[in-house]
């Protein structure tokens, strides 16, 4: 496989024809990245899986212990405020992880992209397959949790609705990051504080204000509407279905954008 520098869309058909080619061919091998992967990971780490609820627990007890102590004045939420929390943390953590994904594994992957055929594609669907268990995990033993606080209700059936929707969004900003964070790790840095910054600016730790500039972050109306259907009540505002479409358009655009960065990057990083 030669990569060159030349302008790929100058044969539009061509161009489509490989990158629909690559995408079929990433599934086995996607597969196989995802468990060899998996493996490495869980066998340095003391921990294991814990390590999906350890944040998300540290964070509701601190939030807990300062709403107790009214160091900061939290307006009243409809579950426990620990439950609170610890329901907006493994959604937001969801999220989190899905923008991570593809910049940590292609990084990881320097080696087999620049050496090998494999597809981008196969090391960013395992990256995808990664996330998908991390989140089912994680709402898993929410679900748990919160069934003995509240009685079972339909609604909760859509959670998983919920979640792929916040991957979805946070995976599309990811992968339209990741060409520039493979050749600038200042890229990986931004993210790390524009997320801390966006945390705070998300309805995770306290409810969503009645009116204000909150309503135009883009996860807001995901997270709500997860929270809402945890309650039995439901709740899809046209913010949700705004949110989604947007994220699957801005899918398609970064990957269109990854492909045609794809032959600039390789060529720097080898």
């Amino acid at each position: 496989m030669v990569y060159t520098a030349s302008p790929e869309l100058r044969r539009p058909r061509q161009f489509a024809a490989k990158a629909m080619a690559d995408l079929r061919a990433s599934g086995m091998i996607a597969w196989r990245l995802f468990r060899s992967n998996l493996r490495v990971r869980h066998r340095r780490t003391f921990l294991g899986y814990l390590w999906l609820l350890l944040p998300a627990i540290g964070t509701a007890l601190i939030c807990s212990y300062i709403q107790s102590r009214r160091i900061i004045s939290i307006p009243p939420t409809e579950l426990p405020y620990p439950l609170f929390v610890l329901s907006g943390m493994i959604l937001w953590q969801c999220f989190i992880d899905a923008i991570n994904a593809p910049l940590q594994h292609l990084a990881a992957a320097r080696q087999l992209i620049t050496r090998s055929r494999v597809p981008h594609e196969a090391i960013i669907l395992a990256g995808v397959m990664e996330v998908t268990v991390n989140a089912a995990v994680r709402v898993a033993i929410l679900m748990l949790v919160i069934v003995y606080w509240v009685p079972l209700a339909p609604t909760m059936l859509l959670i998983p609705i919920g979640v792929a929707a916040l991957v979805l969004l946070g995976f599309a900003i990811g992968l339209a990051l990741a060409p520039l964070g493979l050749l600038y790790d200042d890229v990986g840095r931004v993210v790390m504080l524009a997320t801390t910054f966006w945390f705070f600016l998300t309805p995770v730790v306290y409810p969503l204000p009645a009116r204000g500039l909150l309503y135009l972050n883009p996860v807001a109306p995901l997270l709500i509407a997860s929270r809402a259907w945890l309650l039995g009540r439901w709740h899809m505002s046209a913010g949700f279905f705004i949110v989604v479409a947007s994220a699957l358009a801005g899918l398609a655009i970064a990957w269109f954008w990854y492909r045609l960065a794809r032959p600039h990057v390789v060529s720097r990083l080898g």
